[in-house]
């Protein structure tokens, strides 16, 4: 008979697996983890993980919902404190960072992505792209409404830049930040300017 978990001890399992999810990701990327190694990692057997997460795709996913959560939780602060160029860019920047340095950098890959979304119910996705859409638009909107603006052009050069952060080794390691926030300036002056 399966044992029966606390509260307490759902999150705390659910803590560890998603911990070791988001470091397995950037280590070996999607395909090459393996429940096997998650749950020797998190400290539980095998059985007991499937009693929170039908695949590991579904445990990727929701790790990398709770970074998604993180980045836009960060934006938004930013954004209601931000007071000029400088500063919305700073703001853009941490999103960028926290990505970066995070499981969600391994999915923005086109390959690692379909693997996972694959595997995840639709009616789950639909929630996660409703949910999404409501998050991004209030932020984004903000922005555009200042210049007339279009929602999903502005959406879609904040878009770019993140995916052209993922070409370090094109780019150069050594200037792909400072080019980074140039385009970002650039993009958030056209928004202060009109």
């Amino acid at each position: 008979m399966p044992k029966v978990y606390s509260e307490e001890e759902r999150e705390t399992i659910i803590k560890r697996l998603k911990n070791e999810a988001n470091k397995l990701m950037l280590e070996k990327g999607v395909k090459k983890t393996t429940v096997d190694e998650l749950v020797k990692r998190a400290g539980i057997p095998k059985g007991t993980f499937y009693l929170f997460y039908p695949s590991k795709e579904m445990l990727l996913f929701d790790c990398a919902q709770d970074f998604h959560e993180e980045v836009d939780e960060f934006v938004s602060k930013g954004m209601e404190q931000a007071d000029g160029v400088e500063a919305v860019v700073d703001v853009i920047m941490g999103a960028i960072d926290i990505t970066q340095n995070s499981c969600l950098r391994v999915l923005l890959e086109p390959e690692s992505m379909n693997l996972v979304l694959s595997k995840i119910p639709e009616d789950v996705l639909e929630k996660h792209r409703l949910e999404d859409a409501d998050r991004g638009e209030k932020i984004i909107e903000t922005l555009a409404a200042k210049n007339g603006i279009s929602v999903d052009e502005l959406s879609g050069a904040f878009t770019m830049i993140l995916f052209g952060t993922m070409y370090k080794q094109v780019v150069g390691e050594e200037v792909i930040e400072g080019s980074t926030r140039l385009l970002v300036r650039g993009l958030v002056k056209q928004l202060f300017e009109g």
